[in-house]
Order: structure tokens, then C-alpha cells, then sequence
């Protein structure tokens, strides 16, 4: 028999779909804070969030008149079109779904009234008290899900829901570096910032050794914007869960195109696998962002990406080709850190020698580079096959050489195909499981063994541009210069001097180390010696 749930049913299904655990209250009241412009913020938990939890602001505060309807369903100040959402809640349920699921002690004053009141509430009893009170608001929650014992057991530890807390205001707090906040667990002190920036933020949350390897990054075209922090190559890790991103101040899961265009930028130097370290705010107009009007609102799409993805990718790029990124030599003892280059560019080395015919040996200025003339070779030709691919013409085959394709390289073929054509490679069908190439890259000329290879490996990866990359850095690879191959002096200072033009020359197209860098002054220290010059005339009694 179909019948009408009861409200009070009703209530406690709605209110789960909001609040699951301390942390979405506390996700819920923050954002309050933040819409409301506050500047300073006080949260407080005790038992984890379970027994209460206290967030105080100095925002602009709920008109006395206004405190009931701030506590009703879908009541809100912030929404009036779904396709110009500038605030972080908007769905007007967030106080609501924590008054069916705990009480609910609301004080509240705007700064221009005079005097505050509090708002007690729970499910459907409310009771308003009016009272001096400070400007901002506070609101203390207790005895969640006190009255609904399943849903109460189903929680963490206490110290497990803290953990979440503490993880979910550390997130806003690195995307809003100015606002200056206090979190207290337990009566013990986790969090404690003044405002500041993004360095400070991250020197407090992820230490000192991190904050000193992550690059400022702010660029600005049209109406987009993006200030954070990236680390730089040697700083990385196999899961993306501290490359944080926000999309209007929204702290939000990455959208798979823009995370790939930022892991392009970066190209060869990350390793396979590996992301970087960052926090990144994204300004774009509303127009281009569609948000999920579900309670979990940090799952976003882009409309009409490209002009995005194009500007994102370009001040990546920016950054890292403005920065030193040569890695320091390896010290006998346990690192601390790479040693600083005082340049943004490659600089231009002068050979000295070499070491296991494998190794250059160069120097500029007061710092010792140490080049592998492989690694080096492999990044000269890479850039070349890069270059000439695009600048020179395809060449037609006077037999069409025929390639079997796998149904999975026939599915990627079809997605490809005008990548391939613009790559050079035309293909065409030629029966079953069967293609005929048509042109192929004017640098393949010479070597039609190597065609099938090509038009194989660029069908496989994620994309079209990961196997491209990888082909060219196969390519690139057979020929270089091999370890134990001599060179004579003019040899390897003309590979110096290529490498050094070359778009990305700090590593070779697989991502490893192209040259490690060694300062003067670490070499004065490791000898004993007390300075950059401390080369004195040897006297009789004592030499440095």
C-alpha cells in the first residue's frame, strides 16, 4: 500500500542526506562564516564533534527578526539564480539539517543592531531570547544524533571525527590564507593562524621543508586568475591528495581535464605516476562553471573548457620555465634540502672534463654541473623531433605499408584520428582489423622499421598526447649518445651549448635528470673551508 511518510520521517531521511558526521556540521557553519565575510573564525569541538561543536565569527551577523526563518528549509539570502552561484552554500537546508539532527543554540548580531539574541532549537521547538551580544555570530551544536541512536553508532571514534574536522578546516584555511582562525579539540589547541599567505599557511600545516620547495605562482588573462603555490619537480607523490584546488574560493575535486593540463605543463618533469605539491585558487566567471546542487557541492563541471585548460597550462608552464629547476649533487650525509640556484634560466656551461665517459663536467659562474651527456643527448633530440614534426611537411610512401590493429588500437584510431593526420600519419582502412598508412613524419624517413612502432605506441596511453610524448622520447633515446662513448672537447661543449637552448633542459624526455648542480660555497663547506674564496697563500706553519 502506497502511503505518505510521516514529517518526522521525512525530517530524519532529509537531514542525512546533509549531515553524516561532525565534519559536515562543521563544513556547513564555516561556509555560513565565510558568505557572511567573516575575517576571524573560532571552532571548537568536544568529544569529536559528537557532544559539541562551537563556531564563532565576526561575519555580518542575522537580523534579530530574521533568526527563526534563518533555521526553516530551503530559507537563504544567497540564491536567487542557479546559473550565478558566487557563494559556498546556497541551498538554504544546511541549519535546518542540523536542527533535526542536534540542538541547535544560535546567537547572532549585526553590527548596526543594537543588542543580539539567541535562537534554541530542535526539530520542530524553537525558543528566542534577546540579549546584549557582540557583532558576528556564533552557533553551538549539541548532542548530534543523540536521538537517533543508528545513526550515532555508525560514526568513527571520537578522535577519528576530530581527525576529519581537523582535515576539513585545514583545506579551507590553505585556500583562504587571510583569514585568521583558531581551532580548539578537547580544550587543546590544533590550529592557531594569525592571516597571511599561502607560504604561511602551508609552513603551519605541511612544515617548513615543504612550504620552501613549492614556487608562488599568480598569472591573470581576461577574466581568468590563479594564485596559489606548486611544487617544484624534485617535490612530488603518488596521489594527488595535496594538490588542493578551489574554483571561486570553492574548495573542490579536480575536474579531470584540468588536472591533466596541469600534470602537461609540468611534461617530463614529473615522473610517471607522480603529482605535484600545491594549492591552487582558479577565479572564472560563473558562466563557465556548472556546480552540483547536491549536498555535496564540491563535484563541478567546466563549460566550455578550452580557453580554461589554455590559460591554466600557460601559467603552469610560466612558473616552471621562470624558476631553476637543476637538482642539487647528493650529499654523503642525509639531504636537507637542494642546493639554491640564483638563476631563472639554464645558464650557458663551460666544459672542463668528463668522468667514465658518461658524465660532463661543466661550470658557470660559481657552481659545478654535473651533465649526463645520455640524458642531455636524448633531451636535444626529443625537442628536435618535437620541432620538426610540426614544421615539416609529411612524406607520402610510394607503397602504403599495411599494420593489424587490436580492437582497442582501432577504438583509440577512431578517437585519433585527426591528431595522427596533424602528427603526419594519415591511415586509412584497408579491411578487418586492417590499416594502410598513407604519410608518415618526415623525420621517419630512413627508417620504415621503426613506422609500425610509431603508429602503435601513439595508439596506446590515456591520450593522444601522453603516447605521442612517449614515441618521441623512444625515438629520441635510440640514438643518443650512449654511456662510454668519448667525446672530444669541441663534441661536448657544442651538447652543452644545445642542451642549453633547449625549451626544457633540466631533464631528458623520461623525466630524469639531466644535469645536478653543485654551489661553490657547499664545496668550501664540505672541505672544512670558511668561505666561497677562502683560497689564502700557504704559510709555513698552517694551510687551509
Amino acid at each position: 500500500m502506497i502511503r505518505k511518510l510521516p514529517p518526522e520521517l521525512i525530517r530524519e531521511i532529509a537531514a542525512g542526506e546533509v549531515i553524516s558526521g561532525p565534519a559536515d556540521v562543521v563544513r556547513e557553519l564555516l561556509e555560513n562564516a565565510l558568505d557572511a565575510g567573516a575575517t576571524r573564525l573560532y571552532i571548537e569541538l568536544w568529544g569529536g564533534g559528537l557532544d559539541k561543536i562551537v563556531v564563532r565569527d565576526n561575519g555580518l551577523g542575522i537580523p534579530r527578526e530574521e533568526l527563526e526563518l534563518a533555521l526553516e528549509h530551503h530559507t537563504t539570502s544567497k540564491l536567487t539564480d542557479l546559473q550565478n552561484i558566487r557563494t559556498l552554500g546556497f541551498r538554504g537546508e544546511g541549519l535546518w539539517a542540523i536542527r533535526q539532527a542536534a540542538q541547535v543554540r544560535l546567537t547572532s548580531r549585526p553590527p548596526q543592531q543594537l543588542g543580539g539574541a539567541t535562537l534554541t532549537a530542535f526539530q520542530d521547538k524553537t525558543e528566542l531570547h534577546e540579549h546584549p551580544a557582540p557583532a558576528g555570530t556564533q552557533v553551538e551544536v549539541t548532542a548530534l544524533f543523540c536521538h537517533l541512536p543508528a545513526r550515532r553508532n555508525a560514526l568513527e571514534a571520537p578522535a577519528a571525527e576530530a581527525r576529519k574536522v581537523v582535515h576539513l578546516v585545514s583545506r579551507y584555511l590553505l585556500h583562504r590564507p587571510e583569514i585568521a582562525l583558531r581551532l580548539v579539540v578537547d580544550g587543546e589547541e590544533k590550529i592557531a593562524h594569525a592571516g597571511g599567505g599561502f607560504g604561511e599557511v602551508v609552513k603551519l600545516l605541511w612544515g617548513s621543508v615543504v612550504a620552501n620547495r613549492l614556487l608562488p605562482l599568480e598569472a591573470a588573462e581576461g577574466p581568468f586568475t590563479l594564485r596559489g603555490l606548486l611544487s617544484r619537480p624534485e617535490l612530488s607523490r603518488p596521489r594527488r591528495d595535496r594538490l588542493l584546488l578551489a574554483l571561486n574560493r570553492r574548495p573542490v575535486e579536480w575536474p579531470e581535464p584540468l588536472l591533466q593540463a596541469v600534470l602537461a605543463a609540468y611534461k617530463e618533469l614529473l615522473p610517471a605516476g607522480q603529482f605535484p605539491v600545491g594549492v591552487l585558487n582558479l577565479e572564472i566567471p560563473t558562466e563557465h562553471l556548472l556546480i552540483n546542487t547536491s549536498p555535496d557541492k564540491s563535484r563541478v563541471r567546466l563549460i566550455r573548457p578550452e580557453a580554461i585548460l589554455g590559460f591554466v597550462s600557460q601559467a603552469v608552464q610560466g612558473l616552471l620555465s621562470a624558476h631553476p629547476l637543476a637538482r642539487a649533487l647528493p650529499e654523503p650525509t642525509p639531504l636537507t634540502g637542494p642546493a639554491p640556484v640564483q638563476r631563472a634560466h639554464f645558464p650557458h656551461l663551460r666544459y672542463l672534463g668528463s668522468f667514465r665517459e658518461l658524465y660532463l663536467l661543466a661550470e658557470a659562474g660559481d657552481e659545478l654541473y654535473v651533465v649526463d651527456q645520455h640524458a642531455a643527448h636524448e633531451r636535444i633530440l626529443y625537442e628536435e623531433l618535437s620541432r620538426r614534426y610540426l614544421e615539416e611537411p609529411p612524406l607520402e610512401l610510394p607503397h602504403p605499408e599495411l599494420l593489424s590493429l587490436s580492437l582497442g588500437e582501432e577504438m583509440n584510431l577512431a578517437e585519433r584520428l585527426e591528431a595522427l593526420e596533424q602528427a603526419g600519419l594519415q591511415i586509412e582502412p584497408f579491411g578487418p582489423g586492417k590499416y594502410r598508412i598513407r604519410t608518415i613524419p618526415a623525420f621517419l624517413a630512413g627508417y620504415p622499421s621503426l613506422v609500425g612502432e610509431v603508429v602503435k605506441g601513439s595508439l596506446g596511453a590515456s591520450s593522444f598526447a601522453v603516447a605521442w610524448r612517449t614515441v618521441l622520447a623512444r625515438l629520441a633515446c635510440l640514438p643518443a649518445i650512449k654511456a662510454g662513448h668519448p667525446l672530444s672537447s669541441a663534441s661536448a661543449q657544442a651538447l652543452l651549448d644545445a642542451l642549453a637552448g633547449c625549451e626544457l633542459p633540466w631533464v631528458c624526455p623520461h623525466g630524469r635528470p639531466t644535469v645536478l648542480v653543485l654551489g661553490e660555497g657547499e664545496l668550501a663547506r664540505r672541505f672544512g673551508r670558511r668561505g666561497v674564496r677562502a683560497v689564502v697563500e700557504p704559510s709555513p706553519q698552517r694551510s687551509e
